[in-house]
Formats: C-alpha cells, sequence, structure tokens
C-alpha cells in the first residue's frame, strides 16, 4: 500500500505550530511540543533582551544628554557672572566713554525714530564687519589656509587678553583705588596674555583653558556692553537672525564650514566649547585631554560667540537692576535648554542665539519696563506681594 505523500507528524507539525493540538497518536504531540516550546522560550527570551538592551540605551542616552546639559550650562553660566560682577565692579557701561566706537552715537534728545534708525545702523555695521570676517573664515579653511587661519587666531586672542583684559584690570584697579606702577601693570598684562595664549593653542591643564576662554569671552562681551542700549539690542537682534541664516540656509557659510569639516573628518579650526572637553582645537592631529565616554557620539559644541552675545544681554541687563538680571538670565538659559532639546531630536547643527536671545530680549524688556515700575510703585504705595 502506497503511503500519503503527508505523514502524520507533518501534519501534527502544522497544526501544533498553529496553536492546535490534535490527537494523531501517542506520543506524537508529545515529541513535537518540547522542541516548539524550547523555541518559543529562545525567541522570547532574545526579544526580552533586546528589549532590555533598548531601554539601557535609552537610559544612557537620557543620561548623556543630561549631563551635555549641564557641561555647557556650566561655563555659559561663569561666562554671565564673571560679566555681571565686572560691570557692576567697574559701574561701566555708559555711553559717554564709546560714542567714538559707534558710527552713529545716540543722544538724549533724540527722539525714538531718531534712536532706532541709528541703532539699526550701528548694528548692520557690526554685521557687516562679522558677514566679512566669516566669509574670509570660509574660504581660507575651503583652501586649507591653516597657518593663516592659526596666526589670525593667536593674534585676535593676544589682543583681545592683553589690550581688553589691560582695559579692564585698569577699571578694577580704579575701582579698588589700588596704584600700581606702569612697568607692574605691562609686566602683568604681557605675562597674563603670552601664558593665554600659550594654554589655549599649545598645552595647559584643563581647568586653566577653561579659565582663559570664559576670560576671552567675557571681556568682549563687557565691551559691547559699553554701547548705547537699543544699539546692543538692535546688535543682539540682527546676530540671531545672521546666525539663524549661516547656519541653517543652504547657502550659509557657517553650514558650509561645517560641512567641509564633515567631508575632511576633520575639527573646525576655531574657538570652539565641546560639551565633552572643554579645549581648543589648536592642532587638528592633536587627541583631546578626555576621550568621550562613547565614541559613537559626538560632542556638542557651542562657538565661543553664542558664550560672548549670552553675557552682553545679562551685562546690559546689569547695568539696569538685579531682577532684570535674573529674569534675562533664566530666559537665556531656557533658551539654551531648548536648543538643545532640538538638537537631540534633529541631530543635526542649529544656532544657538536665536532661541535664547529672543527669550531673553523679552525678559530684559517686560522686566525692565513693566515688572520694574510695578514693583517700584507698590514699594511706594507700602503694598508688598
Amino acid at each position: 500500500m502506497k503511503k500519503p505523500f503527508f505523514s502524520k507528524w507533518f501534519v501534527a507539525a502544522l497544526f501544533e505550530m498553529a496553536g492546535v493540538r490534535i490527537p494523531l497518536g501517542p506520543g506524537i504531540t508529545d515529541e513535537i511540543r518540547p522542541a516548539r516550546e524550547e523555541r518559543v522560550t529562545l525567541l522570547e527570551g532574545e526579544q526580552l533582551d533586546e528589549s532590555n538592551a533598548t531601554r539601557e540605551e535609552e537610559d544612557e542616552d537620557m543620561d548623556y544628554h543630561a549631563e551635555t546639559v549641564l557641561t555647557i550650562l556650566k561655563p555659559v553660566a561663569l561666562t554671565m557672572i564673571f560679566v555681571v560682577w565686572a560691570v557692576k565692579t567697574i559701574a561701566g557701561g555708559t555711553t559717554d566713554n564709546v560714542q567714538a566706537t559707534i558710527a552713529f552715537s545716540e543722544k538724549s534728545d533724540d527722539g525714538g525714530g531718531a534712536v532706532l534708525w541709528k541703532s539699526i545702523a550701528n548694528a548692520a555695521i557690526v554685521l557687516a564687519a562679522i558677514f566679512l570676517t566669516t566669509v574670509i573664515f570660509v574660504i581660507l579653511y575651503k583652501y586649507r589656509c591653516l597657518k593663516i587661519i592659526y596666526g589670525w587666531l593667536m593674534t585676535s586672542s593676544t589682543v583681545l587678553l592683553g589690550l581688553f583684559g589691560a582695559g579692564l584690570f585698569y577699571a578694577l584697579l580704579e575701582a579698588w583705588n589700588v596704584a600700581m606702577d606702569d612697568i607692574t601693570f605691562v609686566f602683568l598684562m604681557w605675562n597674563f596674555a603670552i601664558v593665554g595664549v600659550v594654554a589655549i593653542f599649545w598645552h595647559a591643564p584643563t581647568r586653566i583653558n577653561q579659565g582663559y576662554l570664559i576670560l576671552i569671552s567675557g571681556l568682549l562681551a563687557i565691551f559691547f556692553t559699553k554701547l548705547p542700549e537699543w544699539t546692543t539690542l538692535a546688535i543682539l537682534v540682527i546676530i540671531a537672525l545672521w546666525d539663524l541664516f549661516a547656519v541653517l540656509a543652504p547657502c550659509g557659510p557657517l553650514k558650509m564650514l561645517v560641512e567641509t569639516a564633515q567631508q575632511r573628518q576633520e575639527p573646525i579650526p576655531a574657538l570652539l566649547y565641546n560639551a565633552s572637553v572643554f579645549v581648543m582645537m589648536a592642532n587638528p592631529n592633536e587627541e583631546p585631554e578626555e576621550p568621550e565616554p562613547n565614541p559613537k557620539r559626538k560632542g556638542v559644541k557651542l562657538g565661543l560667540g553664542d558664550f560672548i552675545f549670552y553675557s552682553v544681554l545679562i551685562g546690559r541687563a546689569a547695568l539696569f537692576d538685579m531682577i532684570t538680571v535674573f529674569t534675562s538670565f533664566i530666559g537665556v538659559i531656557t533658551g539654551l535648554f531648548l536648543t538643545l532639546l532640538l538638537l537631540a531630536i534633529l541631530r543635526k547643527a542649529l544656532p544657538a542665539l536665536p532661541i535664547s536671545i529672543a527669550l531673553g530680549i523679552t525678559f530684559y524688556l517686560v522686566t525692565s519696563y513693566v515688572l520694574f515700575p510695578f514693583t517700584i510703585t507698590l514699594g511706594s504705595q507700602g503694598i508688598f506681594v
């Protein structure tokens, strides 16, 4: 007798896979079930391992992003605190001693229209200088003129630390009523500038490197706080819009710079803050002092220009009232958090200024022109909330 093409064991196996148990004979399903249960157990174990691995990876990513936020927040906060302290100490920020550096000076008897167009014109001049500098930098980097770039950066850092540092030190000596001869003053500032350039571009302990980068940002921010109020605000608005265009626009110079660096797989030779290591990338072939915990993750980098303009707004607020300082600080930090959140979601280069500057200026104007007068009115009437 010819045997059927499908054996009973094969049919039982098909039904068993479908979840139906049929009694085709003694021991048939009992032989098949252990193998199937073993396969199901292995499959469930693999799925559980994958789920646990995914959950652990998500927890690690959350911890990494939280650590990144804190690592960026610390130097930004220190820079703003340094600027507020310096502005309050030297009582700077008056417009009388800086009108020569502004193309159009704002006068006390100017109307609202005159102040507006003068502030916009001054901001446009600053934007033109930044645009020209950025374009030259991108062209030099595109054609690999790295020696010119590093010489440019070293010269700029020396001028900032030497001249701007000397101006701040002299103002502090006057505020503290401390006498110092010229030879000692020049000797101190010369060594301060040279040590700073060596620490930034060559080798130094991480803390010293951090301190000098914060000082460079703070010194330039203190200079901008001496500009007239509406000129300062106009500069911040225009620079934030420029940052938005330069980073996100297809023809933006900073976008072209980042894409060129990614294609060459090399760091950008600029003053940058790395979320994993606070280091000036002066030598592309030099390894960072502290490796990143996970080589697959790329550290978040923030330009020192962002530090500067954050601190300019806070320094400007320090000339008005400490309440304005606190509210503007909250606005800037909130904007930075939102920017880092978008960075974690979009995973692409984003401008760091627009959100922080928008919130910071909004809080600054509301506090200085609404909240502060309201508080003074309540205090004069003996009403305390």
